[in-house]
């Protein structure tokens, strides 16, 4: 069992705390010592002994300090530095946070490339997205892990949670607007990582290529719908999910909220309802570890 401590200046580590809840759900085993302006070095030996206590029970402890050098980095070093099973990383990002905290392991090196990796030019990677290298060896039938409807698209919560969660190695948008945008599919192919596969495909597209003998053969996929409306149209086309994950769907003017991450308008509702007489099933989960809801039973009370 592992246990973080996030160390660093002002509420700093209480906010990346909060990023991480919207990201992985749980973080009950994330801790944070903050120094405030009207602390000094006394203050922070004393809050890291009472945190070092509560870590007893944890067979590793990843302590993360935002400034190398910093009052609180140089705190942890002194009271941590001794014991052999806490690591002390310095630089905190969120992007090193989630590898510490999602990954199977504790390989600090992987934790380390994973925060270096996450910096970037951003303007630099628009012009020049990278592309899945590596392919594998393809067997076997297409497989779909996962069908998520989520308004925000390819986001930190999908790279870093679901797709190591599920195991894909291709993610497929589908969606009528995006196709069309080369803005948004530039951010798509940025906010991927680097070893997925993505797919744009308009509605039209997608029914078509779901449906075709041989394609994406052997490949493991997440498909991403970014609006409701996009399964009516892949109705229209013929095609239906077994079972559609209701992840993301915000409020708007008119909405009806149904969960807290999902509110539809009346004539989205409609397309669910109208789904489900299909045979479609659909789920509410956020996060990998929240427990799916059965949206079904929900979505009439």
């Amino acid at each position: 069992m592992r246990g973080f401590l996030l160390v660093g200046h002002g509420t700093l580590p209480e906010a990346f705390k909060y990023s991480l809840s919207m990201i992985v759900g749980d973080v009950s085993n994330v801790s944070t010592i903050c120094l405030q302006p009207d602390q000094g070095k006394e203050d922070l030996k004393k809050k890291m002994q009472e945190m070092s206590d509560s870590f007893r029970d944890y067979e590793k402890v990843f302590v993360f300090a935002d400034l190398l050098g910093g009052s609180p980095a140089n705190a942890a070093v002194m009271e941590f530095l001794p014991q052999e099973r806490y690591g002390l990383i310095s630089g905190m990002n969120l992007p090193m946070l989630l590898t510490s905290i999602l990954g199977p392991d504790t390989d600090l090196s992987a934790v380390l490339k994973a925060g270096r990796s996450g910096i970037q030019d951003m303007r630099k990677a628009l012009d020049n997205p990278v592309s899945a290298v590596d392919e594998e060896k393809k067997t076997g039938i297409m497989e779909i892990r996962n069908v998520r409807i989520d308004a925000r698209g390819i986001h930190g919560q999908v790279a870093t949670a679901w797709v190591p969660k599920l195991g894909v190695n291709r993610i497929m948008v589908i969606d009528d607007l995006a196709v069309k945008d080369e803005m948004q599919k530039m951010a798509l192919k940025m906010a991927k990582p680097n070893h997925i596969k993505l797919s744009i495909l308009s509605t039209r597209k997608a029914a078509e290529r779901l449906q075709e003998p041989g394609a994406y053969e052997g490949e493991r996929l997440l498909v991403l719908i970014q609006r409701v409306e996009t399964l009516k149209a892949l109705a229209g086309h013929g095609y239906l999910f077994k079972e559609v994950n209701l992840g993301n769907v915000p409020a708007r003017p008119g909405t009806t909220a149904y969960r807290k991450t999902v509110s539809l308008l009346p004539e989205e509702a409609a397309i669910i309802r109208e789904l489900i007489a299909k045979g479609t099933y659909f789920t509410a989960q956020m996060v990998p570890n929240d427990n799916p809801d059965d949206f079904n039973s929900i979505i009439d009370k």
